[in-house]
């Protein structure tokens, strides 16, 4: 009886000091785990700020196309490349250079009856160009010129407006969006009762500048096209944004 107490009091005696060791270990680790979170405690404001700027586009992209159809393959590529000649020099003679047209898709394809013997009854031949206009006051006359030249073959497919160099609407549109973030976050951090630091980090997004302003597709017929009604054309504004994200260290 005695051996059997004796033994009982040694396992008991171990488990008292197992779990005296275990809640030492633990009250040592419990500063450290504090001083870990102190020490890796974000201490930051982040917030998002944007920036707009409004300026006037100062070019033009114009796509021109001709289309026509013949009885043969031939007939139709003749008949286009007289047209879009004529269009050509006619653009050329509004002081646009060679550089600044650009020819983005040419095409021939028959075109079937719509019947059960489906025999081809022509050839249809689309020839399409892209017009740099660097001088905006001269799109109405440009369009206008095209037009009359190239005759009911002619189609006005597309016109959008930019900027030739964006930068400095983007330089300012940063600016703004810059100051935008700070002043949002000084008030954050007068609201919180700290004081406002240096950035920590900085991402930037930019809009595309170049946001199109659209232009119908039209064919018009050159005797509707006078000298006295030129084409209307309305410039408007190009809209340049800039968003930032912006985290601020605090004190």
């Amino acid at each position: 009886m005695k051996s059997t107490l004796i033994i009982n009091n040694s396992k008991h005696l171990r488990a008292f000091n197992l779990i005296i060791f275990i809640l030492i270990v633990t009250n040592l680790m419990l500063p450290v785990q504090a001083e870990d979170f102190n020490s890796h405690r974000p201490h930051s404001i982040e917030v998002d700020g944007l920036g707009y700027v409004s300026s006037a586009p100062d070019k033009a992209n114009l796509t021109l196309s001709v289309e026509v159809q013949a009885k043969t393959a031939e007939a139709s590529r003749e008949l286009a490349a007289i047209a879009m000649t004529a269009l050509i020099n006619a653009i050329k003679q509004e002081h646009v250079t060679d550089n600044d047209i650009q020819t983005r898709h040419v095409s021939l394809f028959p075109v079937y009856n719509q019947d059960p013997a489906n025999k081809i009854n022509n050839y249809q031949l689309t020839n399409q160009i892209t017009v740099c206009i660097r001088d905006i006051s001269r799109v109405s006359t440009i369009i206008d010129s095209a037009v009359r030249a190239g005759g009911n073959a002619v189609h006005v497919q597309d016109l959008n407006f930019g900027l030739a160099n964006p930068e400095l609407a983007l330089s300012q549109a940063r600016e703004k969006a810059f100051i935008n973030a700070k002043t949002k976050a000084e008030q954050y951090a007068k609201l919180a009762g700290v004081t406002l630091a240096r950035p920590w980090t900085i991402r930037e997004s930019v809009a595309s500048p170049q946001m199109p302003t659209p232009y119908a597709t039209m064919s018009l017929r050159s005797s509707a096209v006078s000298a006295s009604a030129n084409t209307p054309i309305q410039v408007g504004v190009q809209e340049v944004s800039v968003s930032v994200n912006v985290v601020f260290d605090v004190e």
